[in-house]
């Protein structure tokens, strides 16, 4: 067993506060809330007008938006399904994490990123799911664009979705790597008196 899973095992405590990932569910809810920004997100759209390429052929855009209230000429039908879609995302996310970490409480760093990477990825497909249908209505698709729009949203979710699960991943992260420095100080404490028992138990042995 390494010294990092022998850490982890003897404090259990550092493994529950884990598998509660608020420092990667709040980082996606900072970009989410950053997404439905216009001053923020018409910046970059105005230097990298490609971005709205997807948009222009009926697909979302970026990722879920979390926003207080409907953006411009927005409907109000419209910003809530953006923010049911963002509420899914999270719920997704979460709950990947919190299963990834009970299935590997002894994970590393680099499993952490990746679990976190992984769990936007998929978090991100599911919201824009929900998009990508109401914007089908809206449009009236046929069966085939409608295809078309699911086969398309999913590809676009997938790319959005890797490129934020960069930070996510990251600060997914860092929470273990926290976890685990946290967890060696109460290790190192607990091993002396383990030898001092076991000393104590080899001189009542002898006669």
């Amino acid at each position: 067993m390494s010294d990092a899973s022998a850490a982890d095992s003897v404090n259990p405590q550092v493994d529950a506060d884990f598998r509660v990932p608020w420092p990667a569910v709040a980082a996606l809810a900072v970009i989410s809330v950053l997404f439905g920004v216009w001053s923020i997100t018409g910046a970059v759209l105005t230097r990298l007008p490609e971005l709205l390429v997807p948009s222009a052929i009926g697909l979302p855009f970026g990722i879920p938006a979390l926003r207080l209230f409907p953006l411009g000429e927005t409907t109000i039908t419209n910003w809530l399904v953006d923010c049911a879609a963002a509420l899914v995302m999270l719920a997704v996310v979460w709950m990947r994490l919190v299963n990834s970490a009970r299935r590997h409480p002894g994970g590393g760093v680099g499993r952490a990123f990746s679990a976190g990477l992984g769990a936007t990825v998929i978090g991100v497909l599911a919201g824009n799911l929900i998009r990508t249908v109401y914007l089908s209505f809206v449009l009236q698709e046929g069966p085939g664009a409608y295809l078309a729009s699911l086969v398309g949203g999913a590809l676009v979710s997938v790319l959005w979705g890797a490129i934020v699960g960069l930070f996510v991943g990251a600060a997914n992260a860092l929470a273990r790597r926290i976890s685990r420095d946290a967890a060696a100080p109460e290790s190192g404490n607990d091993l002396p008196a383990e030898n001092e028992s076991s000393i104590a138990e080899t001189v009542t042995a002898q006669p």
